[in-house]
């Protein structure tokens, strides 16, 4: 049985110390122990969920910037006084940020498209030389080789799937309805703030145990899954739901078929189903 390392960075964890510093500072203020009032302000949450967002994705995620910029500007403007009369530009800014957000994230799934094209195309030539024992890529959608003209027609048709074996999506206010179509599915992070994700994994396929990262903050989720996975929830959810609607069938379940869920949902939703 494969191991899967989960990501390094546990947000369930990273979560937990955050509501345990609110609810420290919310005692020492009962108690009687002055604490600045600029703490528990509105700038106060925006700035937690940018770091929160930042050490989740090793300090490489925009969003997590772009709200610890936010929250940090009004913070400065509303308590101390210092008014750089940014506010007409924030909201082009913020525009802006999503904009090159999309592009790229856009340009990295192309890459990705045509790596596998051009590894089928060079699997297609070794495979017309009469070269055996090569890897043949078949096509997840309907479990046929492709061939022929038919292969580049499959291939421009991506919208909504993805052959990536480690998920990486983040739907930030906005949705992300995808399928995933690689047959060795590694794990990954799925983040929903103030969006939704609907990850369809019903053609996809695992290798041993697979961690999951599911982080959703004022958004929803749903995860489709096989019917004989053994899907294993370890998320924390406060003021949010979590919802299985499986029909489970022991005799059905695969034990080398392992789907660990982790990670936190705050004022959201997960739901997962299978058919």
């Amino acid at each position: 049985m494969k191991n899967y390392s989960s990501p390094r960075n546990d947000g369930g964890i990273i979560f937990g110390f955050v509501i345990l510093i609110i609810g420290v500072l919310l005692l020492l203020k009962k108690v009687g122990i002055f604490i600045p009032s600029w703490v528990l302000t509105w700038p106060m949450i925006l700035i937690a969920i940018g770091l929160f967002t930042l050490i989740k994705h090793e300090f490489k995620s925009l969003f997590g910037g772009f709200m610890l910029f936010l929250g940090s500007y009004f913070l400065l403007r509303n308590e101390f006084g210092f008014n750089l009369a940014l506010d007409r530009y924030i909201f082009p800014i913020a525009l802006i940020l999503l904009g090159v957000y999309l592009i790229t994230k856009k340009k990295k799934e192309q890459d990705l498209i045509r790596d596998i094209q051009a590894k089928w195309q060079v699997n297609q030539k070794k495979s017309s030389m009469g070269t055996s024992g090569e890897e043949v890529i078949e096509d997840p959608s309907d479990s046929k080789t492709y061939s022929g003209t038919g292969a580049k027609s499959s291939f421009g048709n991506m919208s909504g799937a993805s052959f990536s074996d480690t998920l990486n999506i983040d739907a930030i206010l906005s949705g992300v309805n995808k399928r995933i179509l690689t047959k060795n599915l590694k794990g990954g992070k799925l983040t929903a703030a103030f969006g939704g994700i609907d990850l369809d994994l019903t053609q996809a396929d695992i290798q041993g145990p697979v961690t999951i990262q599911v982080d959703v903050i004022f958004g929803g989720m749903k995860l489709v899954v096989p019917p004989h996975w053994d899907v294993r929830s370890e998320v924390s959810n406060i003021a949010a739901g979590i919802d299985d609607k499986r029909v489970y069938r022991d005799s059905m379940i695969d034990p080398e078929k392992v789907l660990i869920l982790k990670g936190t949902v705050l004022f959201g939703g997960l739901e997962i189903k299978s058919y």
